[in-house]
């Protein structure tokens, strides 16, 4: 291994890789001290460092919590899109809300790891368009919970202000135009409506600390996607047997495209839909 490559020893690595597990985690293996060089040296300034050897001696032995915030907050990453792959959303609107409503009054799903909103603002849009198909279900009475371990992103989508470049990912002309309008008349950039923002309840939560729920009761869906990719398995199965006691019977369970419910997870029936695939608890 050649972390001193990238200014890391290879003790403060290996360190700096258990800090990072336990924060959030993500298991960052030993090939990973370019990723932290690039992601920390923005940092060393502002906190009177030379090095980062130096920098990360600060981070693990002062104690210092809002530097392992700041730090944990540069380490994940918050690369998101609209209505990403697509048939999730065609999911939610085509065989989960209707199934839904028919056995509750009330519909209630989390954005887990939520990043800057975009995922929960596209449940929330899919919602909105597809209403009238959605006969009998008050939009007053769907909850969109989000959640993740950034405040900068969650203070980020609460704004909910996007700029072109960030609506340019995967957001239709037809969806722009419906839900967004500019923030002035020269700017680039637009703002949310209130009727999406109303629809969506963004609140900060861990997901490895799983001794508690960010919301009362449980979800009929989780949406938990690309959340989990740098996770050792041991995390994974922590995870995921705490989503699934986070899910009613029969609720839904959507992870990312390259994602899946390893068989150590009992009670969780894998469905195929479209051009993915999304899991059911059954027990």
């Amino acid at each position: 291994m050649e972390n001193e490559d990238h200014g890391i020893s290879q003790k403060n690595y290996a360190l700096f890789c258990d800090f990072l597990k336990d924060s959030c985690g993500v298991d960052l293996k030993d090939n990973r001290a370019y990723l932290v060089s690039s992601r920390l040296s923005p940092l060393l300034r502002g906190y009177g460092c030379m090095n980062l050897n130096e920098f990360i001696e600060k981070v693990l032995f002062s104690n210092d919590s809002f530097l392992r915030k700041i730090v944990v907050e540069a380490m994940v990453t918050h690369e998101t899109k609209w209505f990403r792959d697509g048939y999730p959303f065609e999911f939610l609107v085509d065989t989960m809300i209707p199934e839904i409503k028919d056995k509750s009054r009330e519909v209630k799903i989390w954005s887990a790891g939520c990043s800057m909103g975009q995922e929960p603002y596209s449940i929330a849009m899919a919602i909105l368009r597809n209403s009238c198909r959605l006969k009998g279900l008050p939009l007053n009475q769907v909850r969109i919970f989000a959640t993740d371990l950034s405040m900068s992103a969650l203070n980020f989508a609460r704004e909910g202000v996007f700029c072109t470049t960030d609506l340019s990912r995967g957001l239709s002309k037809e969806y722009m135009d419906r839900f967004f309008s500019p923030v002035g008349a020269l700017s680039s950039e637009y703002r949310i409506c209130d009727d999406v923002k109303s629809m969506v309840c963004f609140r900060h939560h861990n997901l490895i600390k799983t001794g508690s729920r960010p919301f009362m009761g449980k979800c009929d869906a989780i949406y938990c996607r690309n959340v989990m990719i740098y996770f050792d398995l041991t995390t994974k199965l922590k995870v995921l047997n705490y989503l699934k006691s986070c899910l009613k019977t029969d609720g839904y369970l959507l992870l990312g495209s390259s994602e899946f419910v390893p068989k150590e997870i009992s009670g969780m029936d894998m469905m195929r839909y479209s051009n993915g695939v999304v899991y059911k608890k059954i027990a």
